[in-house]
């Protein structure tokens, strides 16, 4: 049997094992949405009801849940960009889609509810723990860095660093995550502080005890002597096995940079075997005119740069200190400078009022002129204003002529217009409760057509 389902926009023929199928599916994943934190309030036939864009909202609301960077507004987000995101994040939650990279980047693009329902079908059941992976993942993922750049040992040291810090992180998240897992009550507390308490009292017995048979032997000084020495080895023994912890990590670390060293000499080698004379040749002379270069211009310029900050600096240094009076000599040659520069500028500005008094005239003359050409630009405004006047009231009287051989006596005013626009939405209301009765009714016969095919086969086979 071959059931016609329509999906927003998208429609396709499915067989009737696939519809129940798919309505499982959706059943699981209202089931999550109308739960905390997401509290949707979905039922079937309004998630059935939303446009591809919304579905993608509710896809990205739940990647908002899981990390907080991904709290967008799509409708101010670019497909392509919107496509990109998701696919990344995706990516670091470990997801591989059915279907290829191009068609589920294309189905992300268009909002195909399939792909969309399929992503949350996966995503919801596990969203605790997607939400611990994509904080993990912001750590651990490892920065690939080209093996070129890494032959340069500072590189190669912080490299090395950077990877032990990451292991570092993964044995602290491990064990803060053992400490939230272990949750102790006071009562347990106590009762392990009571016990640990009863235990110390044995031990303090026990060792009084010991006390007691070791004064009674003879040799107890050569004893101790042997225990003491005893315990030295112990030491010494635990200091040699860090130092071969140590020493393996060292050569662990030679090994290391020795195939490091080894892959690069046979990188050489083998990029050796294309290279001719002539191109060693041409390499050689690029790099001896690249240092003849440095040499007779950069680093000339360089040192005589040097030199020069060299040279005022030795002058400040032989300079004499400077004493109180020829402080105050600096000071009065500043103040007799500054009244100097203040005589200046007074005749300057003597001499400008001076000259702007003849210059006013003109600057009236300009000021009138410009008054007189606005004037006239007014004028030609206001009569083109005029005609554009006119010309309105001209067809306002045409169109109330219309109106009165139309049989129309007046024209809605405002108010009136509101109450109009609202008695439309209204009944727009009505159409939209009745058709979703429509859409009810119409997906209550589809289910009683599959059922009633299901019991014919049922039928037919008995």
């Amino acid at each position: 049997a071959v059931v016609s389902t329509q999906s927003g926009h998208y429609g396709r023929e499915i067989l009737f094992e696939e519809f129940l199928i798919m309505a499982e599916v959706i059943k699981l994943i209202l089931e999550h949405l109308n739960k905390p934190p997401f509290n949707k309030n979905f039922n079937m036939i309004t998630f059935d009801k939303l446009e591809p864009l919304q579905v993608l909202q509710v896809l990205n609301d739940v990647f908002t849940y899981i990390d907080d960077k991904n709290r967008k507004d799509l409708r101010e987000e670019l497909p392509e960009e919107m496509a990109t995101r998701m696919l990344k994040f995706l990516s670091l939650l470990n997801y591989r889609p059915e279907v290829t990279l191009e068609e589920f980047q294309t189905g992300i693009i268009t909002g195909d509810r399939f792909i969309v329902q399929a992503t949350l079908y996966w995503i919801l059941p596990r969203v605790e723990q997607l939400k611990t992976r994509a904080y993990l993942g912001k750590y651990l993922v490892k920065i690939d860095v080209p093996e070129e750049i890494l032959q340069d040992d500072e590189v190669e040291k912080l490299h090395e660093e950077y990877l032990e810090y990451l292991e570092q992180f993964k044995e602290v998240h491990k064990a803060t995550e053992a400490l939230k897992s272990h949750t102790y009550t006071t009562a347990d507390l106590k009762k392990d502080i009571s016990k640990m308490e009863t235990e110390y009292e044995q031990i303090v017995k026990n060792i009084d005890r010991k006390k007691v048979k070791v004064e009674s032997l003879e040799n107890l000084e050569d004893m101790m002597e042997a225990v003491t020495e005893l315990r030295k080895e112990q030491e010494r023994q635990d200091s040699f096995k860090e130092q071969k912890l140590s020493i393996r990590a060292s050569i662990q670390t030679a090994d290391t940079q020795s195939n490091r060293l080894m892959h690069q000499l046979r990188e050489l080698r083998s990029t050796s075997g294309n290279l001719t004379v002539q191109t060693l040749m041409q390499r050689l002379e690029d790099e001896y005119s690249t240092i003849k270069r440095m040499v007779e211009s950069t680093l000339p310029h360089e040192i005589e740069q040097k030199k020069k900050s060299c040279l005022n600096k030795q002058k400040v240094v032989l300079e004499p200190a400077m004493t109180d009076d020829d402080l105050r000599k600096l000071q009065a040659d500043e103040r007799t400078a500054q009244s100097q520069l203040q005589n200046l500028l007074q005749e300057k500005q003597a001499r400008e009022d001076d000259d702007r008094g003849d210059e006013k005239l003109s600057m009236f003359r300009k000021q009138a002129t410009m008054i007189a050409r606005k004037k006239q630009d007014m004028k030609a405004a206001l009569d083109s204003a005029r005609e554009q006047l006119a010309e309105a009231e001209a067809e306002v009287n045409e169109k109330k002529m219309e109106m009165k051989k139309s049989g129309i006596d007046r024209v809605l005013t405002g108010n009136e217009f509101k109450a109009y626009v609202a008695q439309i939405k209204s009944k727009g209301n009505d159409y939209k409760a009745k058709r979703s009765q429509v859409h009810m009714i119409s997906f209550h016969e589809q289910y009683v057509q599959i059922h009633e095919v299901s019991l014919l086969r049922i039928i037919k086979r008995l």
